[in-house]
Protein backbone atom coordinates (compact mmCIF):
# COMPACT_ATOMS: atom_id res chain seq x y z
CA UNK A 1 0.00 0.00 0.00
CA UNK A 2 2.72 2.68 0.69
CA UNK A 3 3.86 2.18 -3.11
CA UNK A 4 0.66 2.78 -4.27
CA UNK A 5 0.00 5.90 -1.80
CA UNK A 6 3.65 7.33 -3.02
CA UNK A 7 2.41 6.75 -6.66
CA UNK A 8 -1.05 8.67 -6.00
CA UNK A 9 0.80 11.74 -3.84
CA UNK A 10 3.46 11.62 -6.80
CA UNK A 11 0.92 12.20 -9.80
CA UNK A 12 -0.61 14.49 -7.58
CA UNK A 13 2.24 16.71 -6.99
CA UNK A 14 2.53 16.75 -10.77
CA UNK A 15 -0.89 17.63 -11.45
CA UNK A 16 -0.37 20.24 -9.22
CA UNK A 17 2.60 21.90 -11.29
CA UNK A 18 1.26 21.20 -14.54
CA UNK A 19 -2.21 23.10 -13.49
CA UNK A 20 -0.44 26.17 -11.96
CA UNK A 21 1.90 26.90 -14.58
CA UNK A 22 0.60 29.41 -17.09
CA UNK A 23 0.79 29.76 -20.67
CA UNK A 24 3.20 32.29 -21.57
CA UNK A 25 0.55 33.72 -24.91
CA UNK A 26 0.12 37.28 -25.54
CA UNK A 27 -3.12 37.17 -27.29
CA UNK A 28 -3.98 41.03 -28.75
CA UNK A 29 -7.55 41.83 -28.89
CA UNK A 30 -8.85 44.43 -30.75
CA UNK A 31 -10.03 47.58 -29.20
CA UNK A 32 -14.27 47.78 -28.84
CA UNK A 33 -14.32 51.40 -30.05
CA UNK A 34 -12.31 52.68 -32.35
CA UNK A 35 -12.47 56.93 -32.01
CA UNK A 36 -13.03 58.17 -36.01
CA UNK A 37 -13.76 61.64 -34.36
CA UNK A 38 -11.46 64.64 -33.80
CA UNK A 39 -12.68 64.33 -30.13
CA UNK A 40 -10.35 63.79 -27.49
CA UNK A 41 -12.21 61.43 -24.48
CA UNK A 42 -10.55 61.39 -21.18
CA UNK A 43 -9.59 57.57 -19.61
CA UNK A 44 -12.91 57.15 -17.91
CA UNK A 45 -15.05 58.19 -20.72
CA UNK A 46 -12.84 55.59 -22.83
CA UNK A 47 -13.91 52.66 -20.02
CA UNK A 48 -17.10 53.71 -19.93
CA UNK A 49 -17.48 53.45 -24.03
CA UNK A 50 -16.02 50.07 -23.60
CA UNK A 51 -18.43 48.81 -21.26
CA UNK A 52 -20.09 48.37 -24.85
CA UNK A 53 -24.12 48.83 -26.23
CA UNK A 54 -25.34 45.95 -23.84
CA UNK A 55 -24.27 47.56 -20.41
CA UNK A 56 -27.29 48.00 -17.73
CA UNK A 57 -26.98 51.49 -15.90
CA UNK A 58 -27.74 50.42 -12.75
CA UNK A 59 -29.85 53.47 -11.71
CA UNK A 60 -33.39 53.16 -10.83
CA UNK A 61 -36.36 55.27 -10.57
CA UNK A 62 -37.36 56.90 -6.99
CA UNK A 63 -40.54 55.43 -7.34
CA UNK A 64 -39.74 51.72 -8.42
CA UNK A 65 -41.08 49.69 -5.70
CA UNK A 66 -44.11 51.62 -5.61
CA UNK A 67 -44.46 50.93 -9.15
CA UNK A 68 -43.98 47.67 -8.46
CA UNK A 69 -46.21 47.10 -5.80
CA UNK A 70 -49.16 48.39 -7.58
CA UNK A 71 -48.46 46.38 -10.32
CA UNK A 72 -48.17 43.18 -8.24
CA UNK A 73 -51.79 44.39 -6.76
CA UNK A 74 -53.05 44.80 -10.23
CA UNK A 75 -52.28 41.59 -11.39
CA UNK A 76 -53.28 39.87 -8.20
CA UNK A 77 -56.66 41.49 -8.24
CA UNK A 78 -56.88 39.13 -11.16
CA UNK A 79 -56.87 35.99 -9.70
CA UNK A 80 -59.18 33.93 -8.05
CA UNK A 81 -60.46 35.68 -4.61
CA UNK A 82 -59.11 32.74 -2.44
CA UNK A 83 -55.95 32.69 -3.47
CA UNK A 84 -55.61 36.61 -3.15
CA UNK A 85 -54.45 36.96 0.27
CA UNK A 86 -51.96 34.15 0.09
CA UNK A 87 -50.45 36.00 -2.56
CA UNK A 88 -50.70 39.29 -1.38
CA UNK A 89 -49.00 38.32 1.82
CA UNK A 90 -46.02 36.54 -0.26
CA UNK A 91 -45.95 39.66 -2.59
CA UNK A 92 -45.46 42.33 0.60
CA UNK A 93 -43.03 39.58 2.14
CA UNK A 94 -40.84 40.24 -0.81
CA UNK A 95 -41.36 43.53 -1.45
CA UNK A 96 -39.90 44.08 2.19
CA UNK A 97 -37.02 41.76 1.01
CA UNK A 98 -36.98 43.57 -1.70
CA UNK A 99 -36.53 47.29 0.32
CA UNK A 100 -34.25 46.00 2.79
CA UNK A 101 -31.56 45.23 0.07
CA UNK A 102 -32.03 47.98 -1.68
CA UNK A 103 -31.55 50.40 1.22
CA UNK A 104 -28.53 48.42 2.45
CA UNK A 105 -26.74 48.35 -1.57
CA UNK A 106 -27.66 51.95 -1.69
CA UNK A 107 -24.96 53.97 -0.23
CA UNK A 108 -22.27 51.59 -2.18
CA UNK A 109 -24.35 52.13 -5.46
CA UNK A 110 -24.63 55.76 -5.45
CA UNK A 111 -21.07 56.75 -5.97
CA UNK A 112 -21.00 54.24 -9.52
CA UNK A 113 -24.25 55.55 -10.35
CA UNK A 114 -23.23 59.09 -10.04
CA UNK A 115 -19.68 58.62 -11.48
CA UNK A 116 -21.52 57.21 -15.01
CA UNK A 117 -24.12 59.58 -15.28
CA UNK A 118 -20.88 62.37 -14.74
CA UNK A 119 -19.06 60.33 -17.75
CA UNK A 120 -22.28 60.02 -19.42
CA UNK A 121 -23.17 64.39 -19.07
CA UNK A 122 -19.70 64.57 -19.95
CA UNK A 123 -19.71 62.33 -23.55
CA UNK A 124 -23.16 63.86 -24.13
CA UNK A 125 -21.73 68.01 -24.37
CA UNK A 126 -18.59 66.44 -25.98
CA UNK A 127 -20.68 65.20 -28.92
CA UNK A 128 -23.28 68.24 -28.42
CA UNK A 129 -20.21 69.84 -29.02
CA UNK A 130 -18.97 68.63 -31.66
CA UNK A 131 -21.99 68.52 -33.68
CA UNK A 132 -23.54 72.10 -33.53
Amino acid sequence: MGKTYKSIDTTIIMLVQTQTNNPNTNIQFYPRIVNKTNISFTDDEVTFLNKSLKYNLSQKRKSWLRNLAVEAEADITLLPSYEQEDIRYQVSHNLQELYKQHNDRHAVFDKTIMSENKTIIQINKKLIEANP
